[in-house]
């Protein structure tokens, strides 16, 4: 699955996501923004022969801090919401058959190989899914590509939650899920906001 296909991805997911959560939130919103107009009213009538102005600041402080509370409120659902949408694409790419998920790996590796004699480092997760095998099968991409075939597995396992690291010599480059969902998020957190949330 190519990273434009986790984009779209993303998008479908938040359009089923979104309206229930923000829904939720919009009604949690609402709630609170009454309650805090019927505490203005019930604080008017008891002291409005007294004192009208104060009366008056006093309605208008407990709105405006109800305001930002519901606005705190939704901006916390905002952020839940895109959590969700994220952290169930990531699970959807772990959750691949085996196929498909090597073949998202393949292309991960083949993009960002230099030289064609790196280490490629998986996570335990992935030690069924990501052999010697199907290296060997990127080693022959890579020379119909004219570059080295000398890519190797390492038999040490990192903590990630998948995707690789590619090592060559004491540098590493990070194509593990995190990082590239970390980026994916990055350029898409602001369209999905305002796609969902305007």
């Amino acid at each position: 699955m190519a990273i434009k296909d986790i984009k779209a991805k993303i998008i479908s997911d938040a359009e089923i996501e979104a309206n229930k959560i923000i829904n939720e939130a919009t009604n949690k919103a609402k709630e609170i923004k009454e309650e805090a107009e019927k505490e203005g009213r019930d604080i008017k009538s008891k002291i409005l022969k007294r004192i009208n102005q104060e009366i008056l600041f006093k309605k208008g402080k407990i709105i405006t801090e109800a305001n930002l509370e519901a606005k705190k409120t939704i901006l916390l659902e905002k952020i839940k919401i895109i959590d969700e949408i994220f952290k169930k694409a990531l699970e959807n790419i772990m959750n691949l058959d085996d196929e498909p998920y090597r073949n998202f790996i393949k292309k991960i590796i083949l993009d960002n190989i230099d030289k064609g004699d790196e280490t490629i480092f998986i996570s335990t997760l992935d030690k069924d899914r990501i052999t010697k095998d199907f290296i060997q099968e990127i080693n022959y991409n890579l020379e119909a590509k004219s570059k080295k075939g000398n890519i190797n597995l390492s038999s040490s396992y990192l903590q990630i939650k998948g995707g690789v690291i590619i090592g060559l010599n004491n540098v590493k480059k990070n194509s593990s899920l995190e990082l590239i969902f970390k980026k994916v998020r990055e350029e898409l957190e602001i369209k999905i906001s305002q796609y969902l949330f305007n």
